[in-house]
């Protein structure tokens, strides 16, 4: 800063009033102007406060507060796009079960021949079973067959049975299926798969002709009951029995009491009659005499070889072999093979 100078101007000449100015610091007696500081010293400055009112300042007015807008409410999610894939999805269900069904009713009447095959896999029990469940309901059984019967573009039928048995009943109920398919003029050729004893036998020979296999089971001629007498298991539990009847036999076969002598001849009975059906059936279907039968019917199964020895099948092939033969008897130069117990779309829906 230059000495000439006057306190309040800058530099430059201009004039300027800082809200803090800076003066020399003079004695009272001195005149600024009459004595010029040293050149060595620097003046000293001190602050002169500007004159500050003593009437306190009113406080500044704040600002009305903005109405402030009502809050938002959240927004729902459009489900638009959602509806549309499900939308999309019924469509295409719709017509992939058209597809199906149409596919299906093309297999049916006026489509050319046929030979239908139906399977008869697990044991063998009256009424109707979920697929895969390893038995083999008679209703289903029964109502495949019937429906191969009525249906004109099926000329013959294969059954492919893989099964050890079951209850007379049941294979009683497919013979009548059976046997209603040969009066109307369609053949029924059996292919044996790894086995068919017992109640599976009796099926297979009420159709005109038995494949198998070298190596297969069958044969099994018989009847069996059984009766579990766990009376002393009881006792020894304390657990205490009281039975209302209204015949001494009303509760023949209860676990909880062993047969009387009468019981156990009665039982017999039950076996004689149902054995002598079984024994008659097959001799019947088979072109066998009774005593033809009876000699091969003491319970045993016989492989594939020596059952095709002892006249219980009449030969050996297997499905597709068995197809023909269904179609030879049926009189029919060229087939195809439909399955009607086939698990489809629709036949889960409807």
């Amino acid at each position: 800063m230059n000495q000439n100078t006057p306190a309040g101007s800058s530099p430059s000449g201009s004039s300027y009033r800082p809200y803090y100015s800076y003066v020399s610091e003079t004695k009272p007696e001195e005149n600024i102007a009459d004595k010029a500081p040293p050149a060595s010293s620097a003046p000293v400055l001190r602050p002169v406060s500007r004159p500050v009112s003593s009437a306190p300042s009113a406080p500044a007015a704040r600002p009305a507060p903005r109405p402030s807008a009502p809050p938002t409410p959240p927004q729902k999610k459009s489900n638009k796009g959602l509806w549309i894939v499900v939308g999309l999805v019924l469509v295409l269900f719709v017509l992939v079960s058209a597809v199906y069904i149409a596919a299906e009713g093309a297999s049916g009447v006026g489509s050319g021949n046929k030979v239908a095959v139906i399977h008869i896999n697990g044991y063998m029990y009256t009424g109707d079973y979920a697929y895969g469940s390893g038995i083999a309901g008679s209703d289903a059984i029964c109502g495949h067959i019937r429906s191969a019967v009525d249906n004109n573009s099926v000329k013959a039928i294969v059954l492919r049975i893989d099964s050890p048995g079951g209850t007379g009943s049941c294979s009683q109920e497919i013979n009548m299926e059976i046997q209603r398919a040969r009066d109307k003029g369609i053949p029924v050729v059996t292919s044996m798969g790894d086995q068919a004893t017992s109640a599976a036998y009796y099926v297979a020979s009420q159709t005109d002709y038995i494949y198998a296999s070298p190596g297969t089971t069958t044969g099994s001629i018989g009847v069996i009951g059984r009766h579990a007498d766990n009376s002393s298991i009881y006792e020894e539990n304390g657990v205490n029995i009281t039975v209302f009847k209204s015949g001494e036999m009303k509760d023949m076969g209860s676990d909880y009491r062993s047969l009387t002598a009468e019981e156990k001849a009665y039982w017999q009975h039950i076996i004689d009659v149902s054995f002598n059906t079984f024994v008659n059936d097959v001799a019947e279907g088979r072109g066998m005499t009774r005593e033809e039968v009876l000699k091969l019917a003491d319970g045993r199964v016989y492989v594939g070889e020596d059952a095709l020895k002892y006249g219980l099948i009449d030969d050996y092939g297997n499905l597709y072999v068995a197809a023909d033969k269904a179609a030879e008897l049926a009189e029919i130069n060229s087939y195809s093979l439909y399955y009607p117990d086939n698990v489809t779309l629709s036949s889960l829906l409807f």
